[in-house]
């Protein structure tokens, strides 16, 4: 999207020209027209521009796009007196993008902007009333010619939430607007919310171990980041800067909280959320994985599921026999065992490690104790579903005994 129009106070009648030339060349473009709101707003024409971001939002919320009509209903929270205003609007929203059981969803849709070809303004009304008039007209007529989808597509991570809960969570998102170079998140900092962007890029960038800076990727309108600190409270993992100036909505940690026993779908979304990302990193960084080529991974991958585990908490006990397989896609794991009364560190297990394999293998109790240091966030395979990996994936097995077999060896030099 482009960078939104700025009003100079000395001169918001150009401002307002251009807006009005660019909406002629680009009807279609309703980012555009919440930007022409916000911008009558600005020059103090309010009812106009909480008019036509009203508008927007009821278009936005029919024709499938729904982090667009947030946006037009946050820019009303903000400058509207009448709270009932946007009450309306969220609950539009709830009650089309909320979880269904049916789970009768459409693709995503992207806009098709009309090109902005280079704009005149000669050929514009003389009158700025004229100007107003005509960029209310244009802003708020919506229906002229469109044809809504028979199947809304989902509103990203909050459509697996029930229509209550997902209501609460649209109040509690904060609009923020950040100017380019702004640090949004900074790796190795405690995060505390999770952000979904609605307009500008955002670099992602990851510092490595000689001090060298890596991009990592460069995310733009409809995309998440910063979900990990919602899901395992981990550290944030990557440094986010905005590329250009960025509208966004912030999530925050407190939603949790607030939404009680409902929290579980929120978080099962977010889960999922960096499952993908995590297993795409995984795939590529696990010696076990990196024996298959590339299509059998996934198809090994996709057996098992995924868990969260409480900070403290015994994932696997010493002398009990394993569940199954771990592997570790976000936390902190401490291996102990008793010898002599005492328990005695063995090993960290981080991002990437996998556990378990040695009882699972050799069929005999847990020769350690692994607990997780925070909450963390695993995948598992369960010992039943282990029967047939070794027929299907013999390399993978081999390279597990490899693994066990030099924990062992690790673990006596340890204790000794």
């Amino acid at each position: 999207m482009d960078t939104p129009i700025a009003v100079n106070p000395a001169d918001p009648e150009t401002a307002l020209r251009r807006m009005l030339a660019l909406l002629r060349v680009a009807p279609l473009d309703f980012g555009l027209r919440i930007q022409a709101g916000e911008l009558l707003i600005e020059i103090g024409d309010t009812a106009r521009g909480i008019k036509m971001l009203r508008s927007c939002a009821d278009y936005c919320t029919l024709a499938g796009f729904p982090v667009r009509a947030l946006w037009a209903l946050k820019l009303v929270e903000t400058y509207a007196v009448d709270p009932n205003l946007v009450e309306r609007g969220l609950n539009i929203l709830a009650n089309h993008y909320g979880r269904k059981p049916e789970g009768d969803w459409g693709e995503p849709i992207f806009e098709m902007p009309l090109p902005k070809r280079d704009v005149s303004m000669s050929d514009l009304p003389e009158r700025l009333d004229d100007v107003i008039l005509e960029l209310e007209r244009r802003g708020t007529d919506i229906i002229r010619g469109v044809q809504f989808p028979n199947a809304l597509p989902r509103f990203p991570l909050l459509s697996e939430v029930d229509r209550e809960p997902f209501l609460r969570v649209l109040r509690a998102i904060r609009l923020r607007r950040v100017p380019a170079g702004m640090v949004l998140a900074r790796e190795g900092e405690s995060g505390n919310a999770v952000y979904l962007i609605i307009s500008g890029r955002v670099q992602v960038t990851k510092r490595a171990a000689d001090g060298t800076t890596t991009t990592l990727a460069e995310l733009g309108e409809g995309q998440i980041f910063g979900e990990m600190a919602l899901v395992t409270e981990s550290p944030r993992v990557a440094t986010v800067v905005a590329d250009t100036p960025v509208d966004l909505f912030e999530l925050p940690r407190t939603i949790l909280a607030e939404l009680g026993p409902d929290a579980a779908q929120l978080q099962s979304a977010l889960s999922r959320q960096v499952c993908d990302r995590m297993v795409k990193n995984l795939m590529n960084l696990s010696p076990v994985f990196r024996v298959l080529p590339q299509d059998r991974r996934f198809q090994l991958l996709s057996r098992f599921g995924t868990m969260l585990v409480e900070a403290e908490e015994d994932i696997i006990v010493e002398g009990q026999v394993g569940r199954g397989l771990y592997i570790i896609l976000d936390g902190l794991v401490q291996v102990t065992l008793r010898k002599g009364g005492k328990r005695h560190l063995l090993n960290w297990l981080r991002e990437g490690d996998i556990f378990g394999e040695i009882s699972l293998l050799r069929k005999t109790p847990a020769t350690a104790t692994c607990t997780a240091s925070r909450r963390s966030l695993l995948m598992f395979l369960a010992r039943e579903d282990f029967e047939s990996i070794p027929a299907e994936f013999p390399e993978v097995v081999e390279k597990m005994h490899e693994l066990g077999e030099f924990r062992l060896l690790d673990n006596i030099y340890t204790l000794a």
